[in-house]
C-alpha cells in the first residue's frame, strides 16, 4: 500500500508541478526542459549499478549511491512521470496524429521510449519483478541519444550538449560495465 502511495503522490506533484509551470510562462519550451528532467532521473537510476561495477570502492565509501540504490524504483516512476509529460506537451503543441503512420515513425524512438518506460512503471513491483527478471530499462540506454540527436537536430538549445553527452556517455559505462562482467565470468 505504501508503494502505491508514493506512486500517485509523485505522479499527481509531477503533474501539478508541470501544469502549473506550463500555464504561468507559456513562451518557455517546457517539453525539452521536462525530457531533460526524464532523462536526470533516469540517469540517477541507472548510475548506481554502473558505479557498483566499474568503482567499487568508491561506491562503497559513498553514502549517496547506496541512497540511489535503495530508493530506484521511485526514482524511476519520477523519471516515467517526467518522460509522459514532456510527450504529452510535445503531442500538444505540435497537434500530432498518431494514427497516421509517418507520424509513428518520425516519432519511433519516443514512442519506444515511452512504452517500455510504461512497462517499466507498471511493473515497478516486486512481485512483477521477481516473475520478469528481465530489465527493459538498458534498452532505453541505446535510444535515448538516438532520439536526442534526432529531434533536436538543426535546433540545439542550451540544455541538448547535456542531454547528449549525458545519454551517450551512460550508454558507454553501460558497454564498459558488460564488458567488465563479461571478463569477471
Amino acid at each position: 500500500m505504501n508503494g502505491i502511495l508514493g506512486f500517485v503522490t509523485l505522479v499527481f506533484i509531477n503533474y501539478i508541478f508541470s501544469a502549473t509551470v506550463f500555464f504561468l510562462i507559456p513562451y518557455i519550451d517546457y517539453a525539452n526542459i521536462i525530457g531533460v528532467l526524464s532523462l536526470i532521473y533516469y540517469s540517477l537510476t541507472i548510475i548506481p549499478t554502473i558505479i557498483k561495477t566499474l568503482f567499487p570502492n568508491f561506491y562503497k565509501q559513498q553514502y549517496i549511491w547506496k541512497s540511489l540504490m535503495k530508493n530506484r524504483r521511485y526514482t524511476g516512476v519520477t523519471a516515467f512521470c517526467f518522460a509522459w509529460n514532456h510527450a504529452a506537451l510535445l503531442i500538444w503543441q505540435k497537434s500530432l496524429n498518431f494514427l497516421d503512420f509517418n507520424t509513428c515513425l518520425q516519432y519511433f524512438q519516443g514512442l519506444s521510449s515511452i512504452i517500455i518506460f510504461t512497462i517499466l512503471a507498471i511493473t515497478s513491483n516486486d512481485e512483477s519483478v521477481r516473475k520478469l527478471k528481465k530489465n527493459l530499462t538498458y534498452l532505453c540506454l541505446f535510444i535515448l541519444p538516438w532520439h536526442i540527436l534526432d529531434k533536436m537536430f538543426g535546433r540545439w538549445s542550451y540544455l541538448t550538449p547535456f542531454a547528449v553527452i549525458l545519454s551517450i556517455s551512460l550508454s558507454l559505462l553501460f558497454v564498459t560495465r558488460q564488458i567488465i562482467e563479461i571478463k569477471e565470468q
